[in-house]
């Protein structure tokens, strides 16, 4: 995939939500805008040469204004092509399978990296990924949501409250999400590279049928740096349609 820099938006800061100070042991509650929210994806790999671009691409992706184009960027790391020299350390084989679903959905032959999906649909090349989010955030919003953060004990209490327009089920997952990740790389097509990631997914919940109120229980990680983390819900249809995000970033990113 050609990979292009956004230089009009290069030295653009996002507007995004951010913790307060006194967020420490109290509530922390977002709330969703009245259109959609487009949920970008990037399928990436530390021992993949040709995704250090689509990384650094992300990256100002996410300094865009939420004004300019409102998105939740997010960097599942995949597993296979550990086998090459280089294991990535934030890369799962979950990551890998819910890129498989994707692709089966778009009706994809193979998967490869990287791969950008907007709201579940593959995107080929940074001007289609501008496209389907523009797209998206033309679209009223059929859900509402409210995201309530709790950290607590080294958890994250979450409660999602939801309002539809739609009589039909939805299927929601929480996201936990880390910035300013890096590694030197010592192996593999990428040997000698500091490579610098953003959005990278630490957690990913399950489905969880979407009712008026979800709660759900995140366990702190050891390895997780709580000020770089962020934390999101997705909603979707039963048949696959994305129809709302909604997330908060801990602490200044």
């Amino acid at each position: 995939m050609l990979i292009k820099n956004l230089t009009k938006f290069s030295c653009l800061l996002l507007a995004s939500l951010t913790m307060p100070a006194s967020f420490a042991g109290n509530p922390l509650v977002v709330h969703s805008g009245p259109y959609q929210k487009a949920v970008v994806e990037l399928y990436t790999s530390e021992g993949c040469s040709s995704c250090p671009p689509a990384d650094r691409w992300l990256d100002q992706l996410i300094k865009v204004p939420q004004s300019n184009l409102d998105l939740l960027a997010l960097s599942f790391h995949v597993d296979y092509w550990d086998y090459i020299g280089w294991k990535d350390e934030f890369a799962s084989p979950q990551y890998t399978d819910r890129q498989r679903r994707l692709a089966a959905i778009n009706q994809q032959s193979s998967i490869y990296t990287p791969e950008f999906f907007v709201d579940g649909l593959e995107a080929r090349g940074t001007h289609s990924v501008l496209e389907k989010i523009k797209h998206s955030n033309q679209l009223k919003a059929e859900v509402n949501l409210s995201l309530t953060i709790l950290p607590q004990d080294h958890q994250y209490h979450l409660e999602l409250t939801s309002q539809t327009s739609k009589d039909q089920p939805y299927k929601l997952q929480f996201v936990v999400f880390e910035d300013h990740l890096s590694n030197q790389v010592k192996r593999g097509e990428n040997a000698g590279r500091k490579l610098n990631h953003q959005r990278v997914v630490r957690y990913l919940s399950p489905d969880i049928d979407l009712k008026p109120q979800v709660k759900h229980i995140v366990e702190l990680n050891t390895n997780w740096k709580t000020q770089n983390l962020g934390i999101a819900a997705i909603v979707r249809t039963a048949d696959e349609e994305y129809v709302q995000s909604i997330y908060a970033l801990l602490s200044g990113s």
